[in-house]
């Protein structure tokens, strides 16, 4: 059983996509049978955790940071989208 701080942050945010990557992006979730938030958060915590220049500047960022507020971590925040 999860407990309350296990369940992760789920904020509503606007995005535009392309018609095509919408269409793409809806038959992809259809495909694999979850919703097509899930596979957009999928997609971005994969791609951003195998940009190895993003890590190092992010880690970067972290260290000027600290002492201060820190940004929440992937695992932290989900992102719900809506159609524009």
């Amino acid at each position: 059983m999860l407990r309350d701080s296990e369940h992760p942050v789920v904020l509503k945010r606007k995005v535009r996509l392309e018609q095509d990557v919408s269409e793409l992006l809806e038959d992809y979730a259809g495909f694999i049978g979850i919703s097509a938030e899930d596979v957009l958060n999928i997609v971005m915590k994969k791609m951003i955790a195998n940009d190895m220049e993003f890590q190092s500047w992010l880690s970067q960022q972290n260290v000027q940071q600290r002492g201060s507020h820190s940004p929440l971590g992937l695992s932290a925040c989900v992102v719900e989208t809506e159609a524009a």
